[in-house]
């Protein structure tokens, strides 16, 4: 029994790592394994991120309320030129005021930047986590049936979450590096520095191998 135990955990941990790293250079996508995995779980399942899409669509952060800010700022800075013309003292005391506006305004649309990508980076996570864990269900639960009747072939089950594994992962990869793309050409548009970006792609990474872990948690081991 134990053996036997010792076994299925195995079987069920490679599967559970095929499933989220999707060796896909050991295998060649099937096309009919494609379609069968679209008939199954739905071809939106692997390629619909709405929301994601949706922000990514809506244009740059340079809003109605970032034009607000920036118009603020140029009324400041004219404020600024007529009293330095008037007064040369004043208009030190202008520019500083000016100054620190600037660097207010940046520091705004700075946090708009990030907070409208975090909003999207979490809701991608969010949604790619729940697919996973159903396609790790499903192939459990058909790897038991199959075993139960007598009629599983390991290899064609591999194979086939292999595939589906790889299709989320390339699909999720694609969203997250757009939206990513997009991130950085709004920094670099209003002058904002682009460490961030950096950061995000390591988190990236580390949330990967993170739901590793975790799915080897899920088995037992």
């Amino acid at each position: 029994m134990k053996k036997y135990l010792k076994i299925t955990g195995i079987i069920v941990i490679f599967m559970a790592l095929v499933v989220f790293w999707g060796y896909n250079k050991f295998f060649t996508p099937d096309p009919e394994i494609e379609q069968q995995l679209n008939n199954q779980f739905g071809a939106g399942f692997f390629t619909s991120f709405d929301e994601v899409s949706a922000s990514n669509n809506s244009g740059t952060v340079n809003d109605t309320k970032s034009v607000d800010l920036e118009n603020k700022l140029d009324t400041s800075m004219l404020e600024s030129m007529v009293e330095k013309a008037k007064d040369p003292e004043a208009g030190k005391n202008a520019t500083a005021s000016t100054s620190v506006n600037e660097g207010a305004v940046a520091k705004q649309i700075q946090d708009e930047i990030n907070s409208k990508y975090k909003r999207q980076f979490d809701y991608l996570q969010n949604v790619a986590l729940s697919r996973l864990d159903t396609l790790y269900s499903a192939a459990v639960q058909e790897y038991r049936q199959g075993n139960k009747a007598g009629t599983l072939k390991r290899s064609e089950l591999v194979q086939k979450y292999i595939q589906a594994g790889t299709m989320l992962e390339a699909n999720v990869d694609s969203q997250f590096y757009g939206a990513l793309n997009m991130m950085q050409a709004e920094l670099i548009e209003n002058n904002l520095p682009t460490d961030i970006i950096g950061t995000k792609k390591s988190e990236y990474g580390n949330a990967k191998s993170s739901m590793r872990s975790q799915l080897l948690g899920k088995a037992g081991l």
